[in-house]
């Protein structure tokens, strides 16, 4: 006689009944319901932003044009979904722990069934913010016209399609960091065709999709995700944990406000997927050699100066919203935010003692040796967009580009946390850690203040 293949469900119930922990009713309740308050707090903010973007008229001299819309709007959103391809695609998208890896490849029982609830749950949050994003987009930067239905349909088709896809890429055999370097590439063109058309404006036809084309976006948007729910049955065991870690260590760096951790690991990652790098020879003093291992290690990893150069078009769109009177603090935030990214030998050589130790030079010598790239890239950034930005003063770009510097280094010579620092209890708020909230504030605070002074130079 042969043995009954075991339902879905009673693998499901095998899994959890095989787990240590066994949380009860009211611990599932109380977590159900911290996540519905963030997910009120965060969505009653976007709706604000957007609702009162789109029932405002816009003001004199800060409304787009219909040409300046049109184009930045479509590029624009290109940018957020090559931005949000790269993401699904570093976790997978679909991903299991060694546990839950275990029941899937092990159990006799079809793998795409047990995969199908988290491809629904991914499937739902791309059509949930492929929606979202241009009512947004649309309230935020006082987009031109009124937004239409096509409009919102096509983006949460491509919101399906990015996740959907993200799946079908991991049933096969392509290797990631290429499709990572394709997406790159994308991205540096989309931010080349995002500036053409913040500064030239160049006349473009209607976003509003005829029907032909938007039926032919929606039959590729269903081909894709019925391709997508047929890899399920292939995903092997290698995609299925790949992503795992990464999850992991995300959760564990925002429950414990290091984001070190996720740095390190994507440095270990980038490095994996590479598997070889090409020598470079080092000639000149000790303070070239070093400047030129930091370069090479910005140059090497490529997703830094991605980062600098996506972050140009941010003030520029600011300056042509409804956000005008916010501009200088604006570029002041994504001009740290680019600096940030040049600084990773700085946060390197800060956090590991090892290897001060076995360069064996002054620690305050190796700060600002590798204060050098992350100052040019900010002075760059800055020059390159104070320019660009309507109105933003030479003062406003030099307190953006030395505020930068300055943040940056703050938080990169940040002692490490110390999670026993005191706590005082409130009595309506409740315990609360002020030592950890004071150590954290290195760096913020002082952003807090130059963003003050930004604002005073208006």
């Amino acid at each position: 006689m042969a043995a009954r293949i075991p339902s879905v469900g009673e693998v499901r119930k095998r899994q959890k009944s095989s787990s240590e922990s066994h949380p009860g009713w009211r611990v599932k309740l109380v977590t159900w319901y911290e996540r519905l308050i963030y997910v009120a707090v965060f969505g009653g903010i976007a709706y604000e932003l957007a609702s009162s973007g789109l029932n405002s008229a816009p003001r004199e001299g800060t409304a787009w044009t219909a040409s300046t819309s049109e184009w930045s709007y479509s590029w624009l959103s290109l940018l957020v979904a090559l931005i949000l391809a790269k993401t699904v695609l570093a976790f997978g998208p679909i991903f299991a722990g060694r546990e839950q890896t275990f029941w899937i490849l092990s159990s006799p029982v079809d793998r795409a069934a047990l995969l199908l609830r988290r491809f629904l749950v991914l499937a739902a949050l791309g059509l949930l913010l492929g929606a979202v994003w241009p009512a947004v987009v649309l309230g935020v930067v006082k987009y031109a016209h009124e937004p239409a239905v096509a409009q919102f349909v096509v983006s949460a088709a491509f919101g399906l399609s990015i996740v959907s896809g993200a799946v079908v890429l991991q049933r096969t055999r392509v290797r990631a960091h290429r499709v990572q370097l394709w997406l790159s590439g994308a991205i540096a063109v989309a931010v080349l065709a995002q500036l053409y058309g913040l500064t030239a404006q160049p006349a473009v036809p209607s976003l509003l999709a005829p029907d032909a084309v938007l039926a032919v976006l929606l039959l590729v948007a269903a081909a894709v995700t019925f391709a997508a729910v047929r890899a399920l049955h292939h995903i092997r065991r290698a995609s299925l944990s790949a992503g795992a870690a990464l999850a992991s260590v995300v959760a564990v760096s925002v429950s414990w406000f290091e984001l070190s951790l996720l740095g390190s690991i994507m440095v270990e990652r980038r490095a994996l997927l590479l598997g070889r790098v090409r020598s470079a020879r080092l000639r000149g003093s000790g303070f070239a050699v070093l400047v030129w291992v930091d370069l090479l290690r910005i140059l090497r990893g490529r997703n830094a100066l991605l980062v600098w150069a996506a972050l140009i078009p941010v003030p520029m769109v600011m300056a042509l919203s409804a956000a005008v009177d916010f501009v200088p603090a604006f570029h002041l935030v994504a001009a740290f935010l680019a600096t940030d990214r040049l600084a990773g030998g700085l946060r390197f050589v800060c956090r590991s003692p090892a290897m001060r130790r076995m360069l064996g030079v002054p620690v305050r010598y190796l700060r600002t040796v590798h204060l050098v790239v992350p100052g040019a890239g900010a002075v760059l950034w800055c020059a390159v967009t104070v320019p660009l930005t309507p109105g933003l003063t030479l003062a406003n770009g030099v307190v953006s580009a030395l505020g930068a510097v300055a943040v940056t280094y703050r938080i990169a010579t940040r002692p490490p946390l110390d999670y026993a620092a005191a706590a005082i209890d409130f009595g309506l708020f409740g315990p609360t850690p002020i030592g950890l909230i004071v150590q954290l504030s290195r760096g913020p605070a002082l952003l807090l203040v130059l963003a003050g002074v930004q604002m005073a130079l208006i």
